[in-house]
């Protein structure tokens, strides 16, 4: 799968994985989810058979399948090796046919199919079918996003649904098995391809050795490497010109009616920010895949100008967080005065809320009906150089607000905050528990803080 991306990516694979970048907390947490999906679907085959031995042990991995496919008992395989001329595969899950023969499937933690798992899985199905399995079906299995989970019992069976790939993986047979033979000559090589970057770099994942893919190129676009080359009759949007002339001039560049935006905000202005985890297997009664569950939040409020006080609320139970969510929100947030945010994230959240906790509805979307987007009022607004093309709250702070920044923070993403939550609510250790709580409340705090500030600087304007 490296190979078909980049030959260049198939060769550091294999040679120099000490030049990829390190996945972080946040893609550790997507493998994570994969593991998770991947043991779950294999609970619906009651009769399967795990074979144990991982990547290091693969003659051994090779040698238990080849036993176990001979008890008719077994009504499934999972993670059986195979090979075939030096071609390696484990197949997530082979299941025994009544009327004979085996289906192949591969597990994604997605709720789509993408036609890089059938590329996958064409891989699969010709090691297979050339180490003498009979084949007779392919398919994918994802996770299914119309399941509601009624808070009892998971239906694996609606939980998950198949994707027959069989018809589309035979067409590409011929061409994977030549793509497979030509990168088996490429691995052989001490000399790695030349390969230039470009948009295969990103699709269908971000390859891991980009940043040193990149290291030292200079990004031109229609022969203009740099804003102050490009031609004044070339074609640009308004708050494109705006940042050219930012940049040119090196200076801020403020622009749009911010007075009369800013005269929309109500006192007692308060500013209000959630984290959120969004989890593949459904946990709490009337959720369905991937739904965000809010787990935090903030609230800075405004009673005299700059000064605000700080509420937040975190849930450090491992129970379904929303109820208590909405009961300390609700105090939190009154009933009078503008509501800023710096997204529209938070309006998606209320009307979740909403929804999930109905007897809360009317004065959750009274809630919504005083939010007030920052955002916005910035990107319309104001431009400076150093904002470099992002109007991120993370981009956008450091410069209006010179000395606040996240650089600072143990936890600076919402990806990396959610990730960190659920390990933390597995925790056993409460010293590190309670650090890692700590740093949530702090990365949270910090946003709302930042709209404190960011608005007292579009007030000056």
């Amino acid at each position: 799968m490296s190979g078909s991306q980049c030959h260049l990516r198939l060769w550091n694979d294999t040679h120099a994985r000490d030049l990829a970048t390190d996945t972080g907390t946040s893609l550790q947490g997507v493998y994570d989810t994969g593991h998770e999906v991947g043991e779950l679907a294999c609970k619906r085959y009651l009769s399967g058979h795990f074979v144990a031995q991982d990547h290091l042990q693969f003659e051994e991995a090779l040698a238990e399948t080849q036993q176990v496919l001979k008890q008719a008992n077994v009504s499934a395989l999972f993670e059986a090796a195979f090979e075939y001329q030096g071609f390696l595969a484990r197949a997530d899950i082979i299941e025994r046919l009544s009327g004979g023969g085996w289906r192949l499937i591969e597990v994604k933690s997605t709720t789509k199919l993408k036609d890089v798992f059938v590329l996958d899985v064409t891989f699969q199905l010709i090691v297979l079918r050339a180490a003498g399995l009979d084949v007779r079906d392919a398919a994918v299995m994802t996770l299914d996003r119309s399941y509601e989970y009624d808070g009892k019992n998971l239906d694996l069976d609606r939980l998950f649904q198949l994707h027959p790939v069989l018809e589309q993986c035979e067409e590409l047979i011929g061409s994977v098995g030549e793509d497979a033979h030509k990168m088996q000559s490429l691995i052989s090589d001490s000399t790695p391809p030349d390969i230039e970057i470009g948009d295969h770099c990103f699709e269908p994942y971000e390859c891991p050795y980009f940043a040193h893919c990149s290291r030292d190129v200079i990004w031109p676009d229609h022969g203009i490497e740099e804003l102050l080359d490009i031609p004044d009759d070339f074609p640009l949007s308004i708050l494109q010109r705006i940042v050219c002339k930012s940049v040119r001039d090196q200076r801020t560049v403020v622009h749009g009616d911010v007075s009369s935006r800013l005269a929309e905000i109500k006192p007692p202005v308060r500013h209000l920010d959630f984290e959120t985890f969004a989890p593949a297997i459904p946990r709490f009664a009337g959720t369905r895949v991937y739904d965000a569950i809010p787990f935090l939040f903030s609230v800075h409020t405004e009673h005299e100008p700059d000064t605000a006080t700080h509420f937040d609320y975190l849930h450090e139970q491992d129970d379904d967080p929303r109820p208590h969510i909405v009961e300390r929100l609700i105090d939190a947030l009154g009933s009078e005065g503008s509501i800023c945010t710096y997204s529209h994230y938070e309006r998606s959240v209320l009307n979740s809320l909403a929804l999930a906790i109905p007897e809360r509805a009317h004065e959750l979307n009274a809630i919504s009906a005083r939010l007030f987007d920052l955002l916005p009022v910035v990107k319309n607004s104001i431009y400076h150089p150093e904002f470099r093309g992002s109007f991120s709250i993370k981009n956008v702070l450091p410069v209006l607000v010179p000395g606040m920044g996240y650089d600072d923070l143990e936890i600076s993403d919402g990806q990396t905050a959610s990730v960190l939550y659920l390990q933390a609510l597995k925790n056993s250790n409460v010293k590190e528990r309670r650090k890692i709580y700590g740093d949530l409340r702090a990365y949270c705090e910090l946003d709302t803080f930042a709209m404190v500030r960011l608005l007292q600087v579009l007030r000056k304007l």
